[in-house]
Formats: C-alpha cells, structure tokens, sequence
C-alpha cells in the first residue's frame, strides 16, 4: 500500500506538467528584452510656394542728345572790296539836334535826303533865312541853308544841315524839310561812300552816339 501511493503521486504530477505544457505552447510568451518597432507618424507634404525672383526694374539709357555739326559763322559783309559801306533798305541813324536813334529808309533814287517834320514856320536872324520846326517833340531851329521850289503847288522847302552818323558815317548833310513824318537818306548821303543792298536791313550797326 506504501509503494502504490508514490506511484499514484508521480503520474498526477506527470499529467499536471503535460497539461501545462500544452498552455504554455498555446500562449507565445513575449520575448523579454526585446525591441518594438516605433510608430512613425505620418509626413504631411506641404504643397510647394513657388518663388518668385525679384524683378530688377529695366534701366532705359536716356537718349544721347543729337549733336549736329556747328557751322561757321559767317562774318557780316558790310562793305565793298573797294571800302564802300553797304546800306540796306532801312537803317539805324543817330540824328542830331534830336539826339536820338531813328529808323531812315535808304533810297538812292532820292536826289536830296528828307526829313519829316511839323509846324515849319521861317523866319529871319541876323540878315539870314531860319526855320523853326518840331521834330520827335523837340523844337528845333536851323539856318536854311538854300530853298527848294515845288513846281507842283509853287510852294518852297527849307533845306538845313543835320549831322547824321551811320556806321563809320558821320556826315553834316542836307536834309529837305516835309510835312509828315519819316526819313529818306538819298543820294547827297550815299554818293561815292556806300552802296545799297535792298534785299538787306540794318546791315551797319549803330553808330556811337
């Protein structure tokens, strides 16, 4: 009965171990000390922002000025190769006693130069013809130096001595008493001193007062 007992003991624990085997066999045991894979998170692609370079502004060059050749200047003719002034069709005059400038047209078909002027009156100095005469607003009195007769109304013209300077000019000349206003340098003023150019004016600069 002793020896039956043992036995009985070993083969219930023999089943137990084979029943605790299949367990064990069924349920994987996890490795110890071993590594897990790490849970990587998803990558989100953010869309591409294309960049745009910098625009440098465009630099236009400023157009280069048009450089036209310089032409020589041409020196002013105002006189003949034999040393006569040239006259144009109008001149500047410097006329005294108006002690002024004043504009004279040139005209060599004139005989005797005029001059226009206002409120004539003749009378007599010391034995001599005078004429008293308005000009640019100044009186002024001259001896008369002869007398023109005007065959068309029989009436007469004081002829006086003014002194006039045109250019290099500074002649005492005969100048025509008239009614009216204006001046005419005629042929007694230019007769062997100056030539006239008509298509030309004011060719000779102001005399010096």
């Amino acid at each position: 009965m002793k020896k039956i007992a043992p036995l009985f003991m070993f083969l219930l624990l023999s089943g137990c171990a084979q029943q605790t085997s299949e367990v064990t066999d069924t349920i994987p045991e996890k490795e110890i000390g071993g590594t897990t894979d790490p849970i990587t998170p998803p990558v989100v692609i953010e869309p591409e922002v294309p960049v745009t370079p910098d625009k440098t502004p465009e630099i236009i060059p400023e157009p280069k000025p048009e450089i036209k050749p310089v032409e020589p200047i041409k020196p002013v003719v105002t006189k003949t190769d034999d040393g006569k002034l040239i006259l144009g069709s109008e001149e500047w005059i410097w006329l005294s006693p108006a002690n002024q400038y004043v504009r004279a047209r040139v005209d060599s078909g004139k005989k005797i130069s005029t001059i226009g002027v206002s409120q004539i009156q003749a009378f007599e100095r010391d034995g001599r013809d005078w004429v008293k005469f308005n000009a640019g607003g100044d009186a002024i009195e001259l001896p008369v130096e002869r007398w023109l007769r005007n065959k068309t109304n029989d009436t007469r013209q004081a002829v006086v001595k003014l002194r006039a300077k045109l250019g290099e000019l500074n002649e005492l000349t005969e100048f025509s008493l008239t009614v009216g206003k204006g001046i005419i340098l005629g042929g007694n003023f230019i007769k062997d001193v100056a030539v006239v150019d008509g298509q030309r004016k004011y060719v000779q600069p102001k005399a010096p007062k």
